[in-house]
């Protein structure tokens, strides 16, 4: 980092008077904010929308520390902030949110690139519903917290032996055909409007059928992924071309078509698993001792 911004020169953080630290670091951080918003008017922009806190404690930590900032961080978001400082001191290098925020916390981008890396996230967060994050810039990692906090209200799930750690990075498709439901709902109504008057078991079959033949799988490897004859999967794909027509051969309707089956599914899933969630956890009851004779 230059020793001069604005034309003010900045003393190096090691040698900061003790008595003036505190004060000395708010300006430093408040000059580099500012030269950050003069050079990024996106910044700006972040910084007005609600990211003031986490960027402003970033820049501090990066003074206190005279470390620079990793070129990418990712967002690591919590279903519960319980020994969250605890987490924080097992991955080191990482800034925690603040309290009254969404519990989470920021880690270099590179923490999470590899399979050691993963393995590393997945011991720490042991036990824990937590989703981490696409690697991004750091000014840009308001997107990394949006994209993880997205992930893990779709995975609705508790803390607990059951948890698991989900990653953005996984979940690229999944989180653009649902980041906006209402256009998802509007695409699978029109899209599969012909399997609208069918029984739920019925549409099920077809769907899933039809899911299948559009990934590109013939007659006998779509038998084998659903484990049916490949009889039935020809009879079931001429009952789909009487209900679809001309639009299973139209290019950008079967693509919409995939888009709507594949949105149908999240959204279900996404719902069974919120409903696992809103239902009330049985308590097992302790166990008494049993008296002496």
């Amino acid at each position: 980092m230059s020793e001069v911004l604005n034309g003010v020169r900045l003393p190096r953080p090691g040698h900061l008077p003790a008595e003036d630290t505190g004060d000395q670091l708010a300006v430093l951080t408040e000059l580099v904010a500012q030269s950050l918003c003069e050079r990024n008017p996106r910044f700006r922009e972040l910084l007005q929308h609600g990211a003031r806190t986490q960027v402003i404690r970033l820049i501090e930590e990066a003074l206190r520390t005279a470390r620079p900032l990793p070129e990418t961080v990712r967002a690591v978001m919590l279903r519960t902030d319980t020994d969250l400082h605890l987490v924080a001191a097992a991955l080191g290098d990482c800034l925690v949110s603040a309290p009254g925020e969404a519990p989470g916390l920021l880690i270099p981008g590179p923490l999470a690139d590899d399979r050691s890396g993963r393995a590393r996230l997945k011991g720490v967060l042991r036990h824990r519903a937590a989703a981490v994050g696409h690697a991004v810039p750091a000014h840009e990692a308001a997107a990394s917290v949006r994209a993880a906090s997205r992930l893990l209200d779709l995975a609705a799930r508790h803390d607990g032996p059951d948890a698991g750690v989900a990653f953005v990075d996984d979940h690229l498709s999944a989180l653009l055909l649902l980041q906006d439901e209402s256009l998802a709902r509007i695409l699978i109504t029109r899209r599969l409007r012909p399997l609208a008057g069918l029984t739920p078991e019925r549409c099920e079959r077809l769907e899933a059928t039809l899911l299948a033949w559009l990934g590109g799988m013939g007659a006998p490897e779509v038998a084998r992924a659903l484990s049916i004859h490949p009889q039935t999967v020809r009879y079931r794909m001429r009952q789909l071309e009487k209900l679809f027509g001309s639009r299973l051969r139209d290019p950008r309707a079967r693509f919409e078509i995939e888009m709507a089956l594949r949105s149908r599914r999240l959204l279900a899933g996404a719902h069974r698993r919120a409903s696992a969630a809103r239902r009330p956890r049985i308590a097992t009851r302790p166990r008494h001792p049993l008296p002496q004779p």
